[in-house]
């Protein structure tokens, strides 16, 4: 029986990177395309380019073009909202802890000084029942998974990194199908994303606004203001209500 067979459908095991694998392909990415890289070393695009970004990451390059304009984002909205507590949850080196008087929890699975080194929905999961003012998403990635929690713990401001706006370069819809609705390219825009994430609060009773929202080209990041929605009455207070307005 083969043991990459689950389910009908053949299930390949990715090859490991060794550190020749590696120096090649950054030597090649200096002359060569994707296409071209993948043929001479004989892996898939997707694979050079998960790795790529990967290494992008690990070397601290990854989104160097916008980061200054990030942190001035990041400064215009606690300028705005005022949080007392931040929950920073792909923290990395974070920027709230170096330049802020805040008080700061923050996670990071590589994390070297992090308060936490967790799995960001593992850690969104441990605080579930607490409160943080601002809650920010930055991931590498998708932060898909820990949208809920994230909505339920944040009280005063929400800021998301949507990493898989990226598909839309490579014209990818499977993943942005399912989760945002997004069935073709022409689909893709920060509106999409941001009003999921708008319509996706109500359930908490929360009313998100649009404070800034950044198109970086391959992300997404959008700071959300927050706000509560008030609750309807219910028919028994409704009648209560009604009783005591006529007995004035």
């Amino acid at each position: 029986m083969n043991k990459n067979l689950l389910n009908g459908v053949i299930k390949s095991v990715p090859r490991k990177w060794t550190d020749e694998n590696v120096k090649q392909l950054l030597d090649l990415k200096k002359q060569k395309s994707i296409k071209e890289i993948s043929k001479i070393i004989n892996r898939t695009e997707t694979s050079i380019r998960i790795k790529l970004k990967r290494l992008n990451f690990s070397t601290d390059t990854y989104n160097k073009k916008h980061r200054q304009d990030k942190y001035k984002c990041n400064r215009l909205f606690v300028s705005a909202i005022s949080p007392k507590n931040i929950l920073d949850v792909y923290a990395g080196n974070s920027y709230y802890k170096k330049t802020t008087d805040i008080k700061v929890v923050d996670n990071d699975k590589k994390g070297i000084e992090t308060d936490y080194k967790l799995e960001a929905f593992e850690l969104l999961f441990k605080f579930r029942k607490k409160k943080f003012d601002l809650v920010d998403l930055d991931p590498f990635g998708s932060a898909f998974d820990c949208f809920d929690l994230a909505l339920q713990i944040a009280q005063k401001g929400i800021v998301i990194t949507f990493g898989e706006y990226g598909h839309k370069r490579w014209k990818r819809s499977d993943f942005v199908k399912a989760r945002y609705n997004i069935n073709a390219y022409a689909e893709f825009s920060p509106e999409k994303f941001n009003n999921y994430i708008i319509e996706r609060a109500k359930i908490y009773n929360k009313e998100l606004s649009v404070f800034i929202s950044k198109d970086y080209g391959n992300i997404i990041r959008t700071y959300f203001e927050i706000k509560p929605i008030k609750k309807s009455l219910s028919g028994k207070e409704y009648y209560s209500n009604q009783q005591t307005l006529l007995s004035l």
